[in-house]
């Protein structure tokens, strides 16, 4: 991960009724060009979650140096008749208990076929435990992940500035392999500790084209 991508977001729009037209296909076409092109963004990625999700129908993965860049090109999407239902952001920085960003996801780069998006917030609990016993537990956590070395993560750090501590993104061609992932990773210590891990946003990625497609028909 470069300095070009610091902070990335996370929008779900939804197309409202009557707005599966051609004319409105082609302006969230351009919408998603321009936010790509947009100065300081290092990469915007389109994906369909249509039957994925009730509430939001296109999603897009927005990786920029700076807010304001980040803000500047979200503002070209809600130009066009898409209504916005959920943004998730946050900053890639080092963690306190290993040091690294937990982050393996190459931006600007190729992506995998699915993308799976959501926020995560800690309990108060977790915050009086010794930071020993955080760092074992957290420890615990990486190397059962290190065990799915075929997805990625990128993790986004938001404490104090959203609704949420964080946001997780995962990466992966099979989503029945990451369901193994999740499933193996509530059996850990520190699950207990977890008080927000929703909603979840499963996106099926493809070049602005073919998403819009699969999104206005």
């Amino acid at each position: 991960m470069t300095d070009a991508a610091r902070i990335h977001g996370f929008l779900f729009l939804r197309v409202p009724a009557g707005a599966r037209t051609s004319q409105a296909a082609e302006r969230a076409r351009q919408a998603l060009d321009a936010a790509a092109r947009t100065p300081g963004v290092a990469a915007a990625y389109a994906y369909s979650l249509v039957g994925l999700r009730g509430d939001a129908d296109l999603g897009v993965w927005i990786a920029a140096a700076e807010p304001d860049a980040y803000q500047d090109a979200a503002r070209r999407l809600l130009e066009t008749e898409l209504e916005l239902r959920a943004s998730l952001w946050g900053f890639v920085r080092p963690s306190q208990y290993t040091g690294r960003d937990g982050t393996n996801v190459k931006v600007p780069g190729g992506r995998r076929r699915f993308l799976v998006v959501y926020p995560f917030s800690k309990t108060h609990e977790w915050y009086q435990l010794a930071p020993e016993i955080r760092r074992t537990m957290m420890m615990e956590h990486a190397r059962l992940g290190h065990g799915f070395d075929d997805i990625e993560q990128l993790l986004l750090y938001c404490t104090g500035l959203a609704d949420w501590e964080f946001v997780v993104a995962y990466e992966t061609d099979d989503l029945t392999r990451f369901l193994e992932l999740v499933t193996a990773m509530r059996s850990t210590a520190g699950r207990p500790y977890t008080s927000r891990d929703t909603p979840t946003f499963t996106c099926r990625y493809g070049s602005v084209d073919e998403t819009v497609r699969r999104v206005f028909g």
